[in-house]
């Protein structure tokens, strides 16, 4: 797996994964009208692309390709909330229960977690998504609360987890 920035060819493949049936129920606002949709979002995310970013201010969102085949089959990014930072992640129905989201989320908090050490990195994911709260422990977060809030577009429950990195005598 390798994490990339998005480039303007992208825009079908982002398009066609945000027509599955996952990324319908659990990412409703990342499902794009049409392919120009998902283009002018790329743009969006591709402009914040920069060394002096500022992760509490900014989104940082990251392609993630098969290293094998050079597919795009996912997202994994970075995104202000309210002066801490969530990630969020989603893999194509056809590649996930393949570590592939785990080794992503993981890779993006350790560079995060490096290049912004005081800054808290928040999981958060649906009640019902117990796919997603897998994925989040596995890549090293540790449960903190369970909450109802305002979380892609509708008041609901979710699990609310922190980036917790092994320290070196931990590992």
């Amino acid at each position: 797996m390798v994490l990339r920035a998005f480039a303007p060819s992208d825009a079908p493949r982002i398009f066609a994964l945000s027509q599955e049936d996952g990324m319908r129920k659990w990412l409703s606002n990342q499902v794009y009208r049409d392919e120009a949709h998902a283009a002018s979002v790329l743009a969006f995310l591709a402009a914040q692309y920069r060394a002096d970013i500022d992760l509490e201010a900014s989104p940082y969102v990251l392609g993630i390709e098969l290293k094998t085949t050079g597919e795009l089959v996912g997202h994994v990014g970075l995104s202000p909330l309210r002066g801490e930072v969530e990630i969020g992640f989603a893999v194509a129905q056809a590649h996930q229960r393949k570590g592939i989201a785990t080794a992503a989320v993981r890779a993006l908090c350790e560079w995060a977690a490096e290049k912004a050490p005081t800054t808290r990195i928040l999981g958060i994911a649906a009640r019902q998504n117990s796919a997603s709260q897998r994925v989040l422990v596995r890549a090293g977060f540790q449960r903190q609360a369970e909450t109802e809030m305002l979380f892609q577009g509708i008041e609901q429950p979710v699990m609310v987890f922190a980036y917790a990195p092994q320290r070196q005598s931990d590992q």
